[in-house]
């Protein structure tokens, strides 16, 4: 894989105006992505299955070819093969899951999905995220023109995020006509998490029936702030409905180089009401495609499947930073446990003076992320 020197580019990922810092770092990203030039683009035709990493019905729907095969480590140290529940035969709700930033090239611009072939970068996100909850809910994830990671630093970085958002509305606008008056999901991470912000506001928060339709918007990794909208609001319990969650996460030690934004908003899926949570699994992949979404571990060479299981090992608690909050990621393991935690936390990706556990929000969290939206699912049935 070509290595490239990338610009990591530390904007407390997603929020507006803020001025960036940064830092060279090689990272393993393959070939440069094909940028757009600046200005207002026509969305692509999510007509075209070409446009779909996941869509029920497509030829290469790759959430439901995806490998979830999991190892489980137990607290005694020893391994077992965990289950992994297959797509949902007939499921209730949908569920619309954009993927955060993969084009970590230092090109500046939008990526032209059109003339990609290759969509290795964009599996990281989608197995380690949107992939999992196809047991329960029909998953629709579009390619999108998304922004470089380089291009955050621009002036003029919200004319490409803007372009980027054209297409995910576009695909959104597909994925309703498809769902007819099917309750719904909408995930997102980083980037993704942004263009979910901005569909939250723009398309389902005006609107009382998509509202009423809404069972969660995961907006995980961005830059959602409390006053973000007119009518949703971040969820407050277990048993809210039609709300968002949203989160940053660092370790334990490992605080935020830097105070979070006013308003940040923080919803600990492990304890929603507040308070510490222990998580219920962290879901780990075992080997990444690129580089920069390596958790860097040193698994045991027993391991041979797609991701790594520890249960019960983590906590997880809202924690204020400035006027804002993030999610602390701290070992806690139970009496007898004798697991070690096998995330460097000290390790140079993970940096909290860049951008802490972000490429594990989602990971550290996954079980109960995917326990909280099915109970949810089952009190906005009922």
């Amino acid at each position: 894989m070509t290595r490239w020197l990338l610009t990591l580019v530390v904007l407390a990922v997603g929020c507006d105006g803020e001025a960036p810092m940064t830092v060279d770092a090689g990272v393993d990203a393959g070939p440069p992505p094909t940028p757009m030039d600046a200005g207002p683009r026509e969305p692509l035709d999510y007509a075209d299955e070409r446009f779909w990493l996941c869509r029920p019905g497509i030829e290469n729907d790759e959430c439901l070819a995806a490998d979830l095969s999991t190892t489980e480590v137990l607290p005694d140290g020893t391994l077992a093969p965990a289950d992994v529940f297959p797509p949902a035969p007939d499921p209730d709700y949908d569920c619309f899951y954009v993927y955060p930033t993969v084009a970590l090239s230092g090109r500046f611009g939008n990526v032209d999905v059109s003339v990609l072939d290759d969509h290795a970068p964009m599996l990281d996100p989608l197995l380690s995220q949107g992939a999992w909850f196809r047991e329960q809910c029909r998953v629709f994830a579009p390619l999108y023109r998304q922004i470089t990671f380089t291009t955050y630093s621009r002036a003029d970085a919200q004319m490409y995020l803007e372009n980027a958002y054209l297409d995910v509305a576009a695909a959104f606008e597909v994925f309703l006509a498809e769902a007819g008056d099917r309750p719904f999901v909408v995930l997102g991470h980083s980037q993704g998490a942004h263009m979910t912000r901005r569909l939250l506001q723009r398309v389902v928060d005006p609107d009382p029936a998509l509202r009423a339709r809404l069972i969660a918007g995961l907006l995980i990794g961005g830059d959602l702030l409390d006053d973000h909208f007119e009518n949703l609001s971040p969820c407050a319990s277990e048993d809210d409905v039609g709300c968002v969650i949203g989160y940053r996460t660092y370790a334990e030690g490992f605080e935020p180089g830097r105070e979070m934004e006013a308003g940040l908003t923080c919803v600990n899926p492990a304890a929603p009401s507040g308070g510490e949570g222990r998580l219920g699994g962290a879901f780990f992949p075992r080997e990444t495609h690129q580089s920069a979404f390596d958790v860097n571990a040193e698994w045991d060479p027993a391991i041979t499947s797609a991701f790594v299981l520890f249960r019960d090992l983590y906590t997880a608690e809202c924690v204020p930073s400035g006027d804002g909050q993030y999610l602390e990621i701290r070992v806690r393991p139970e009496a007898g446990d004798t697991r070690a935690n096998e995330v460097p936390f000290d390790h140079t990706l993970f940096s909290p003076d860049l951008l802490g556990l972000h490429v594990l929000d989602y990971n550290f969290l996954l079980d109960d992320l995917l326990r909280l939206v099915a109970h949810k699912a089952m009190i906005h049935a009922a």
